[in-house]
């Protein structure tokens, strides 16, 4: 049930870095432009995208887990999700603040 739990919990943080993206880590260091560009770029966005998706594959872990009989499965499947998630995020997210040519 803890994995419901987690899958929700990350669907609420997507909401709210939706709405209020100064929740995302390092936001805040970034210049006025570099924080125009994110925006423009759809950072908030990404990383909600992002979050959602983690959250889901989350629910569906506990699901598949208890579908398999193995319910300790969806502990590592949240773990695994989380630690990919946040290295997508890390990594990709960084592209949103350069300045795209259009």
């Amino acid at each position: 049930m803890q994995s419901i739990y987690t899958g929700l919990i990350f669907i609420a943080i997507a909401i709210l870095i939706r709405f209020f993206p100064n929740l995302l880590a390092g936001y805040n260091n970034l210049s006025q432009r570099e924080r125009e560009n994110a925006i423009a770029n759809g950072l908030p966005k990404f990383a909600s995208i992002v979050f959602v998706i983690m959250g889901l594959i989350v629910i569906a872990g506990y699901f598949l887990a208890i579908w398999l009989g193995k319910p300790s499965l969806s502990n590592g499947i949240s773990i695994l999700t989380t630690l990919i998630g946040v290295v997508f995020i890390i990594v990709f997210g960084n592209w949103f603040t350069k300045e795209r040519v259009r």
